[in-house]
């Protein structure tokens, strides 16, 4: 082994809407009044959380829309169902997303709390 050993940095990406919207996909982000980004924890403003709640009742309305999709492609067997559902999805995500404010950070206080 070489005394020079070069350090791997990690590539730290900015706190965008994208990336917030990405990290909070899978989960329920209005669950919790934290959010934890590179290991830091924020607390989340009382808007984001209103944002948030409206996020999850469009989730709520694309999963009664998967139900719907289910029965009526079931019973009609028409392929334009299933088209129509994949549009629906793409739309109500891009809403989701849209509905996130451009600027995460000012929503977001620094706890000065780190996660190990």
């Amino acid at each position: 082994m070489s005394k020079n050993k070069k350090k791997k940095k990690s590539k730290s990406v900015p706190l965008t809407r994208w990336v917030y919207f990405t990290k909070t996909l899978y989960d329920d982000p209005s669950a919790s009044t934290e959010f934890t980004y590179e290991k830091v924890i924020y607390v989340k403003s009382e808007e984001l959380q209103q944002k948030e709640g409206d996020n999850k009742r469009i989730n709520t309305l694309l999963l009664l829309a998967l139900f719907a999709m289910f029965a009526l492609s079931s019973k009609f067997q028409f392929i334009w169902i299933l088209i129509m559902y994949f549009f629906l999805v793409i739309a109500g995500q891009m809403m989701r997303l849209l509905n996130l404010p451009k600027n995460i950070l000012d929503h977001l206080e620094d706890t000065g709390r780190r996660k190990r």
